[in-house]
């Protein structure tokens, strides 16, 4: 099940999954408290399993129009390869779409390269280092608004 989350409640899945060694206030990105700014968690069980966010910040280097960035895309290890990934990535493309945005965005890391293109995303620009983090690409898709 997909729902709404709080920004605190992705904090302690950022900090296993995308920040480990990371204090959990330090999960904290820009904009998680911008009243625009969604997060979404897939729960099993009522356990929270896997986490996205978006915010409404446009891109002009990857498309124009409206755009929003997904960030903090998340699934812990013991729930991963059950399809969590795919319709919480659906469930923020949908949000997005109903929201006005004409696409979505994000900055990838590499190893999930693969996971974006299989959902139609494409690789834009070349891959660039984020500190501490290892080699990302900007990835789109264009959400036919």
């Amino acid at each position: 099940m997909i729902r709404p989350i709080s920004a605190q409640q992705t904090y302690p899945v950022r900090r296993d999954v995308l920040r480990p060694g990371y204090d959990l206030e330090d999960c904290a990105f820009a904009g998680d408290g911008d009243s625009t700014t969604l997060h979404l968690g897939a729960f099993v069980e009522d356990e929270l399993c896997a986490i996205a966010s978006l915010y409404k910040v446009s891109n002009a280097a990857v498309a124009t129009g409206s755009g929003w960035q997904l960030r903090g895309m998340a699934t812990v290890e013991s729930a991963r390869g059950r399809g969590l990934g795919v319709s919480l990535l659906a469930e923020a493309e949908q949000a997005a779409r109903a929201a006005g945005g004409a696409y979505l965005w994000a900055n990838a890391r590499e190893s999930a390269l693969g996971f974006y293109q299989q959902a139609g995303y494409q690789v834009v620009g070349e891959r660039f280092e984020v500190s501490a983090v290892g080699p990302h690409f900007w990835v789109v898709k264009n959400l036919g608004q």
